[in-house]
């Protein structure tokens, strides 16, 4: 699997509102916005960083072990399609999502428990 960048961090509000996160956090850092994809049931607001981003969640962590609106790292890898071979070939479980029917998410647990996702890289 190769992994051509990071791609985000994305960071839950927790307990916190989004209205108290985002903009002390986009201030505090004097990041920029980028536009954010309506995603269904799922709050939040992103800054650029560079290339990269950080994404803000307003949605309760799930609580599962592969948890999506959690805390997680994101990075873009070379072929998505070649990633979930791989994974699967390793028997590595794995949480697929579609944003906006055009950018297939794949989320993982790394052997502590971390979340990752993998997205496709766009050229």
């Amino acid at each position: 699997m190769k992994v051509t960048r990071f791609h985000h961090v994305s960071v839950n509000c927790h307990d916190a509102t989004l209205d108290d996160m985002s903009p002390s956090t986009a201030v505090l850092l004097e990041l920029d916005d980028v536009p954010r994809p309506d995603i269904p049931g799922v709050g939040g607001h992103w800054h650029a960083v560079g290339d990269q981003q950080l994404h803000v969640v307003a949605a309760p962590p799930r609580g599962t072990p592969i948890d999506s609106t959690g805390n997680h790292y994101c990075v873009a890898v070379a072929d998505l399609d070649a990633a979930i071979a791989e994974l699967e070939a390793r028997g590595i479980p794995y949480q697929r999502g579609v944003q906006n029917e055009s950018v297939v998410q794949i989320w993982i647990n790394d052997p502590a428990g971390n979340t990752l996702e993998l997205q496709q890289e766009i050229a």
